[in-house]
C-alpha cells in the first residue's frame, strides 16, 4: 500500500500542471519558474531554520551542477505546458526513464561492454509511442514546440543522475532540494527581468501560482514516500498515471479530446518506461554489487 503514495504524487503533478497551464495565460516561463522555485525556498529554508539546520555544504559545484539540470528541464516543461496540450506536455516530460535507458546504451557501447537488449529495446518501442502521441496532436505551428519538449525528459534523466551522486556524497534530501529551487528563483527572476519583467500579481492570477507551489510540494513528499518505502514495479507503474491525470484534465478543463492513436502511444509509453525503468535500475545495481 506504500506505493500508493506515489498514485497521490501523480496527481498532484498533474493539477500542479493544469495549474501552470492556467498561469501561462498571464505569466510567461521564466516567472513561472521563480514562482515555483520561490515557493519551495521559503517552504524548504522555513522549515530548516525551524529544525536548526544547516545549508553548507562542500559539494556546492555538484549542487550547482543538478540545479542547472534540472531547472532548464522544469523551465522547458513549463514551455511545453503552456504551448501544447496537457497531456502531450507531460507525457514528454514522462520520458525521462527512456533517456536513462538510452544513455546506459550508449556508455555501455563507448565501454565496449555487451548491451542489455532489454534497455535497447524499450527505447525503441518507447520513442515509437511519442510519435504516435504527437502525430496527431500536433497543430501547425507546434513543432518546434513538440521539439523543445521532447528535450525535458534529456534534462531530467541527467538531473536524476546528479541527483544520486549526490546522494552518494551523503548528501541530505532536504539539501539537494533546497538549492536547485534556491537556483529556480535565481534563474527565473533573472530571466524574466531580462524579458521585460514581472507581471503584476492580481486576484485572477494568485490562484493558478498559489495550486502550483502547494500541488508541487505535496506531489514531492508523496513522491519520496513512495519510492523510499514502496514496492519498485508498482511504485513506477503508478508514476505514469500522471500522463493519465494530466490527460482527463486537459479534457476537462481545457477541451483538449484525446484521439485514439494518442491514446495507444500513451499506452505504449507508459509500457516501455516501466521496462525502462526497471531494467536500468538491475543494470546500477550490477556494478555496485560487483564491488562488495
Amino acid at each position: 500500500m506504500q506505493s500508493l503514495w506515489m498514485l497521490a504524487a501523480a496527481a498532484c503533478f498533474s493539477l500542479m500542471a493544469a495549474c501552470t497551464k492556467f498561469g501561462a495565460q498571464d505569466f510567461g516561463t521564466f516567472e513561472l519558474v521563480f514562482y515555483r522555485s520561490l515557493f519551495g525556498v521559503v517552504t524548504i529554508g522555513g522549515w530548516a531554520l525551524v529544525k536548526g539546520l544547516s545549508i553548507r555544504t562542500e559539494r556546492f559545484l555538484s549542487h550547482m551542477k543538478r540545479s542547472f539540470l534540472g531547472t532548464l528541464a522544469l523551465s522547458i516543461w513549463f514551455f511545453a505546458i503552456g504551448a501544447l496540450p496537457l497531456g502531450t506536455a507531460m507525457t514528454l516530460n514522462y520520458t525521462n526513464p527512456l533517456y536513462m535507458a538510452l544513455i546506459l546504451t550508449i556508455l555501455a557501447i563507448r565501454r565496449k561492454e555487451p548491451l542489455e537488449l532489454g534497455l535497447v529495446g524499450s527505447v525503441l518501442v518507447g520513442f515509437f509511442g511519442i510519435t504516435l502521441v504527437l502525430r496527431p496532436e500536433l497543430r501547425a505551428g507546434d513543432e518546434a514546440a513538440a521539439l523543445i519538449g521532447a528535450s525535458a525528459g534529456f534534462f531530467t534523466a541527467l538531473a536524476y543522475f546528479q541527483v544520486k551522486e549526490l546522494c552518494v556524497m551523503k548528501e541530505p534530501e532536504w539539501r539537494i532540494v533546497f538549492f536547485f529551487t534556491l537556483f529556480g528563483t535565481v534563474w527565473g527572476l533573472v530571466g524574466q527581468l531580462l524579458d521585460g519583467g514581472l507581471h503584476p500579481l492580481t486576484a485572477q492570477n494568485i490562484p493558478p501560482l498559489l495550486g502550483m507551489g502547494i500541488f508541487a510540494t505535496i506531489a514531492q513528499l508523496c513522491m519520496t514516500r513512495a519510492w523510499g518505502a514502496g514496492n519498485m514495479l508498482l511504485t513506477s507503474a503508478l508514476q505514469f498515471s500522471a500522463i493519465v491525470f494530466a490527460a482527463f484534465l486537459g479534457l476537462v478543463l481545457f477541451g483538449e479530446p484525446i484521439s485514439l492513436q494518442s491514446a495507444v502511444g500513451i499506452g505504449i509509453i507508459i509500457a516501455a518506461g516501466i521496462t525502462a525503468t526497471l531494467l536500468t535500475k538491475r543494470s546500477t545495481a550490477k556494478p555496485s554489487a560487483a564491488k562488495r
